[in-house]
């Protein structure tokens, strides 16, 4: 990307893990290294391949990020592009059985969707809601219960949506 492109308030994209929002633009952002007649960029880390890097603020050369940034992420899709790294990152992870259980689902689903399971799928429902996936389930079964409700998060949609495509290539 030219580095006349990047934007103060703007976010941009590396197109792999990488997703950053540009706070400030000047030559008074001086980092070590720089040259003196360099232009600086303070961003946000918004998503990284490293978790500790989210939520930090830094500094580069312009031409520097310039190079990094592969596509600017307009300010109505950053959410969307932030959920779909993450579910990205999520569906690489998952184990056999978090992948199987997802597969018994459709493609088809939307957030607030209700969907049965039946009680054997309880502790693949349960894994899957502590990795933010699954937005609602009960906490328990009862001796009696033979099935179980379940509604994915937003997360929960993007990474069964990877796992879907994953599995029909």
């Amino acid at each position: 990307m030219k580095a006349d492109h990047i934007k103060v308030g703007s976010t941009y994209s590396d197109q792999k893990q990488g997703l950053r929002r540009v706070l400030e633009i000047g030559a008074h952002l001086q980092t070590s290294g720089m040259h003196d007649d360099a232009t600086g960029v303070l961003y946000e880390v918004l998503m990284a391949s490293k978790e500790s890097y989210v939520g930090t603020q830094s500094s580069m050369e312009l031409k520097s990020f310039a190079a990094w940034a592969k596509l600017e992420v307009p300010a109505g899709e950053v959410q969307a592009h932030l959920i779909g790294l993450q579910a990205e990152k999520i569906a690489g992870k998952l184990t056999d059985t978090q992948r199987v259980f997802l597969l018994t689902f459709d493609s088809d689903l939307t957030e607030g969707d209700a969907v049965e399971c039946p009680r054997k799928e309880f502790r693949a429902a349960t894994v899957c809601r502590e990795k933010g996936l699954i937005a609602k389930m009960p906490d328990r079964l009862e001796a009696d219960e033979r099935y179980f409700d379940v509604n994915f998060s937003p997360l929960g949609l993007a990474v069964l949506a990877q796992t879907l495509r994953s599995q029909s290539v």
